[in-house]
């Protein structure tokens, strides 16, 4: 159960760092997607926090003590710390990252207590692991409307230099 004991250890720690990442993230954005972003990350944050608490009760039942030391938090976190330096979109990209990692790491927390036969620690991480593939799924979505909004707006950026030029050519030719 050590073993167990240890991914779960780290599993909490990740998620407490991904929590505090989506937080400060939240507080963060500006743009011009800024209320679906702020909202978005507020929902998963909001569910974190839950998340957190409900992990390491699960810890407390089974005679685990749950990291308290934020030291020791960063130390064996799977999901790095966030950057005050990102703009909206390397938000989101780090955010789906962190998200994927954690659903990925959770695969072995889930294989490691079915094997332990620890069918209540196997269901959390898989409950987890779902919640986690949901806000891939919504970070990815957000991903693609805003890469696409950029790509809208660099091309009506050309079309409006296409139709400066012509207008120019047009000017040019009627002085003559």
């Amino acid at each position: 159960m050590e073993a167990l004991y240890k991914l779960l250890s780290d599993a909490q720690a990740s998620l407490f760092v991904l929590f505090h990442k989506t937080w400060a993230y939240h507080w963060n954005v500006v743009g011009s997607d800024f209320y679906q972003i702020h909202k978005l990350f507020g929902d998963q944050y909001t569910s974190m926090f839950e998340e957190i608490d409900r992990i390491s009760e699960h810890m407390r039942y089974l005679n685990a003590k749950p990291l308290s030391s934020m030291k020791r938090v960063l130390e064996v976190s799977k999901i790095n710390e966030g950057s005050s330096s990102l703009n909206s979109q390397g938000m989101i990209q780090d955010l789906l990252k962190s998200n994927q990692d954690l659903c990925d790491f959770m695969v072995g927390i889930s294989e490691e207590a079915e094997k332990q036969k620890s069918y209540a620690t196997a269901n959390l991480v898989q409950d987890l692991m779902e919640a986690h593939g949901k806000n891939v799924w919504m970070l990815r979505v957000m991903l693609e409307s805003s890469e696409n909004k950029v790509s809208e707006e660099v091309q009506e950026e050309k079309n409006i230099e296409i139709e400066e030029e012509i207008i120019e050519e047009i000017d040019e030719q009627v002085e003559e």
